[in-house]
């Protein structure tokens, strides 16, 4: 166990810097984008908050981040092959190669939550921003509350049902899980495990398409409790072959 603590707070400590970065750069650029958008008159129709989230770029300054992270995390990743080749100091240390995969994968999530909760703050954040310029009377009462419930992207960060938690839950493992296979089967030429990762993916897609338009389909709901259980398997396959990958010693 104090192996794969030291090697979880080595990641740690190789990610600081950049996900520092990452997390101060999205909270102030969204709002900044935020405040820029805003502009209040009594004289025209103001749009909705979360209307005005999504028209000011934040929903984009989020993919833009999250993607940046899933490539840092290849990049960590594909650094121990570069320059010292520090894969294999790895690989030979007294410790169970299991704690190499977890700490890589605890890390890589703990980064995604952290996104979430910085995109969480800057939706509360930039409402009291946008309601403090409205005037007396023309503010609405209960308004974040109002925007969170309509928000279809922030219903996916912080779900407002089991269901929906555990679609989003499924969808992050998955992610994380199926990243991380990806490079260990490049890594070791197991070049089939890519079909399991675009199966994956296709559900991933489909399951966000579902849910980022899901007023279209209030007269025809559907359950995400099966997708979700078919997500975690993947997750789940994904783990249990990273790690079997590790063990073998395949990726060195």
């Amino acid at each position: 166990m104090k192996g794969f603590y030291r090697l979880l707070n080595l990641e740690f400590v190789s990610w600081i810097r950049f996900l520092a970065g990452l997390l101060v750069g999205s909270f102030s650029l969204s709002l900044l984008l935020l405040n820029s958008a805003s502009r209040f008159s009594p004289w025209t129709n103001q749009p909705r908050y979360e209307d005005l989230f999504v028209s000011s770029g934040c929903t984009i300054v989020f993919f833009i981040a999250f993607v940046l992270l899933c490539l840092y995390f290849l990049k960590s990743v594909y650094a121990g092959y570069w320059g010292s080749k520090s894969v294999y100091s790895y690989l030979t240390l007294p410790v169970r190669r299991d704690a190499l995969y977890w700490s890589k994968l605890l890390v890589f999530a703990t980064g995604m939550l952290l996104l979430i909760a910085v995109q969480l703050l800057v939706f509360r954040l930039g409402y009291a921003l946008v309601d403090s310029r409205y005037t007396s009377g023309f503010g609405m009462h209960n308004g974040w509350y109002l925007a969170l419930i309509r928000s279809e992207f922030i219903r996916i960060l912080l779900p407002l049902s089991l269901s929906r938690l555990l679609s989003t839950l499924s969808l992050l493992l998955a992610i994380a899980a199926g990243l991380y296979y990806g490079a260990l089967c490049e890594r070791s030429r197991k070049y089939y495990g890519f079909f399991g990762i675009a199966a994956a993916a296709f559900l991933i897609v489909k399951v966000l398409l579902y849910r980022m338009n899901e007023t279209l389909y209030d007269a025809d709901p559907h359950s995400l409790y099966g997708s979700s259980l078919l997500l975690l398997a993947f997750a789940a396959a994904f783990v249990w072959h990273g790690i079997y990958l590790l063990r073998r010693g395949s990726i060195a």
